[in-house]
């Protein structure tokens, strides 16, 4: 298959691309004067989310798409070794071992005549080799421990970020809110036992009780009082509309507090999710790196890993990028929406301008 390649702003098509070791090579070989560190492959998909390509697996996926674009981003790792590393420490075991196979076989002095030095320096120097292979071994241990303990902190790491999204209290608290919101609220006393809690209705009752034997003293004290309770009906009926237009008022405002509360809600558990199955496919993977790691038969010059503080770059960069991408497709649509206001304002002042065309007409 043919893929292309994309390298800071050059690109390069790489073609009859098979296997992974024949990406990687192929992508050294085409930007092997600029590209000086180790380095990541990776795609976007249709959500613009970044997949790693680090195995056969990965390759798989992709392997029936034709001019399949993938973006090469460089690792700035000095602790990777060369690529001859494993190569010539090969070659040097190998050749210690034929020069004792000669010594052995009595080749290593085809002169009878040489003197014993000559043997004597052959065998100083076949020790040398011995030596330089073990401490070349050791370097390699050591480095291959260094690459273990990294991989293990970037793997406590990752934990220890899933730990914090899974005890994550936000969903929690915004519910409890929701909840306290959606209590009903104490239903506001009847006009009827209002009124009749007013003082002024037991003095009318009295005196209409009584109104045979009033006088006419007393019967224009009750007429005032009728007076005073149709004033104390309308006050009592005027505040009640205020407070009714103010509860509609606080109602509406409670349900757009609702729709943001249940907006938040669901804002966070996709986030959650999303970062729980980012996280989770990460620490699958540096698992995997860490056996590799660990098989001593495995070259893990090949391993491609990122230490905490790279990974934490890595997944900040990435945010950054979604956060930019959510606020371009925002601005886009409040400028769809301007243009449709603009066209609809146009609309209708053409409908307006045809109206009184035709009044004048008339």
């Amino acid at each position: 298959m043919n893929i292309i390649a994309k390298y800071k702003e050059f690109e390069k098509t790489l073609e009859n691309i098979v296997t992974y070791k024949d990406l990687r090579k192929s992508i050294r070989q085409s930007f092997k004067f600029i590209l000086k560190n180790n380095f990541t492959i990776y795609y976007l998909d249709e959500d613009n989310d970044k997949i790693t390509i680090s195995n056969q697996e990965d390759l798989d996926v992709i392997q029936n798409t034709e001019n399949f674009e993938i973006i090469v981003e460089e690792i700035d790792d000095a602790s990777e070794l060369t690529d001859d590393s494993f190569q010539k420490l090969d070659k040097s075991v190998k050749e210690t071992v034929n020069y004792f196979r000669k010594l052995s076989n009595g080749h290593a002095n085809n002169d009878s005549n040489s003197p014993k030095i000559i043997l004597q320096q052959e065998m100083e120097q076949a020790k040398e080799i011995i030596e330089t292979t073990n401490n070349t071994q050791d370097i390699l241990d050591k480095k291959r421990q260094r690459v273990i303990q990294e991989i293990t902190t970037t793997i406590d790491h990752l934990r220890s970020e899933i730990l914090k999204i899974e005890n994550d209290d936000t969903e929690k608290r915004l519910n409890e809110k929701l909840e306290k919101l959606q209590k009903p609220q104490m239903n506001p006393s009847s006009l009827s036992k209002e009124l009749s809690e007013l003082p002024i209705i037991q003095q009318i009752e009295q005196a209409e009780n009584n109104i045979i034997n009033l006088n006419k003293v007393e019967r224009e004290e009750l007429k005032r009082n009728y007076n005073n309770l149709v004033k104390q009906v309308n006050n009592i009926v005027l505040s009640r509309q205020k407070n009714q237009a103010t509860q509609i008022a606080q109602t509406k405002e409670v349900i757009k507090t609702e729709q943001k509360l249940k907006l938040q809600i669901t804002k966070t558990n996709k986030k959650n999710q999303r970062l729980l199955k980012q996280y989770n496919g990460l620490l699958s993977q540096y698992q995997k790196k860490l056996k590799e790691a660990e098989n001593k038969k495995y070259n893990f010059e090949k391993i491609e890993y990122m230490n905490k503080e790279q990974l934490e770059n890595f997944l900040d960069k990435q945010m950054k990028e979604e956060l930019k991408a959510k606020q371009e497709k925002i601005e886009k649509l409040k400028q769809k929406e301007e243009i449709i206001n603009i066209e609809n304002q146009k609309n209708e002042q053409e409908k307006l301008n045809e109206c009184d065309q035709f009044e004048d007409i008339d």
